[in-house]
């Protein structure tokens, strides 16, 4: 299964469940599925949770140990598994738990019951209206995060594949690219990001998993070409804002181009006399974008 299938069948489920307000009510979700949800304290906490079923009911186990939004996230992704039919990987013989909180070494099934828990937890038609105005930070995406009771790294992804610009979101872990969510935007544009790479040097990532002080947020206007091999449009610049989580060695980047970012081009440029109008701009091809940038 591709992860387009698995946005497009939660987003189906959404609409199936006919949630009407956000945060998302969790247990309105689990009804959907014929499944009730224990909250155990027992569990360790490297078991976010698990299903099974009994007495004809899916019975989903949480573990009560976690924050609340991870409590959420996690029984919407044991959910996931019951609505895409994909078996569960938690207790796989070749799958550890550190496995499971790993990108790199992550089973796809996982990664697909994840995409789909992001999606029923930030439903698109209440968060692209959300997003229809706002400056671009991950001071809004950690506002989001709070307002529909999810993770920033959720929100982050979701914001990047709603939003009306060129916008991506990257997950690194260990230094290296492990998750990547880019709007339609973006992709008509030809932005691409690789998965399984370094973090480009360069890149305000790079600059945050190599420092030793306590600085974890950092924002600032780098080339295009430092995180798009061949440049993006006529774009010869792009902000990136990036937050560093140093209990899993992580980093978080919101990356995204402006109109004012744009490079004026001189090579058409046309000698006037001090009393000439100044002419019109070329037609290049590419349309404007509200700004969304943020300026320090």
């Amino acid at each position: 299964m591709e992860e387009l299938i698995a946005i497009l069948k939660a987003r189906q489920f959404v609409r199936d469940v006919c949630v009407v307000s956000v945060p998302v009510d969790i247990a309105h979700f689990a009804a959907a599925v014929n499944a009730t949800i224990r909250v155990k304290s027992d569990l360790n906490d490297a078991e976010s949770g698990q299903t099974f079923q009994y007495g004809g009911k899916n019975v989903i186990i949480v573990n009560g140990n976690h924050r609340e939004e991870r409590q959420r996230f996690t029984v919407l992704h044991e959910i996931a598994h019951i609505v895409l039919n994909l078996p569960s990987q938690h207790h796989g013989d070749h799958v550890s738990a550190s496995d499971l909180f790993s990108y790199r070494r992550r089973p796809k099934e996982e990664i697909l019951c994840d995409v789909f828990a992001a999606e029923c937890l930030l439903p698109s038609d209440h968060f692209k209206k959300d997003i229809e105005d706002i400056d671009v930070s991950l001071s809004i995406v950690k506002r989001l995060a709070e307002q529909y009771k999810a993770s920033l790294a959720s929100t982050g992804s979701r914001f990047a594949v709603n939003c009306n610009f060129p916008c991506a979101f990257v997950l690194m872990e260990h230094g290296k690219i492990r998750y990547v969510s880019s709007s339609i935007h973006l992709r008509e544009l030809n932005g691409w990001i690789d998965m399984g790479v370094t973090a480009p040097k360069g890149s305000v990532a790079h600059r945050l998993f190599g420092k030793t002080s306590f600085e974890t947020e950092e924002y600032d206007e780098i080339a295009a070409d430092i995180w798009f091999n061949n440049g993006i449009g006529n774009y010869d610049l792009v902000a990136e804002e990036s937050i560093f989580i140093s209990e899993w060695d992580q980093c978080l980047s919101l990356i995204w181009v402006d109109e004012q970012l744009r490079a004026t081009d001189n090579s058409h440029s046309h000698d006037m006399d001090d009393d000439d109008e100044p002419l019109l701009k070329e037609l290049d091809g590419f349309l404007s974008w509200p700004s969304k940038q943020k300026r320090r």
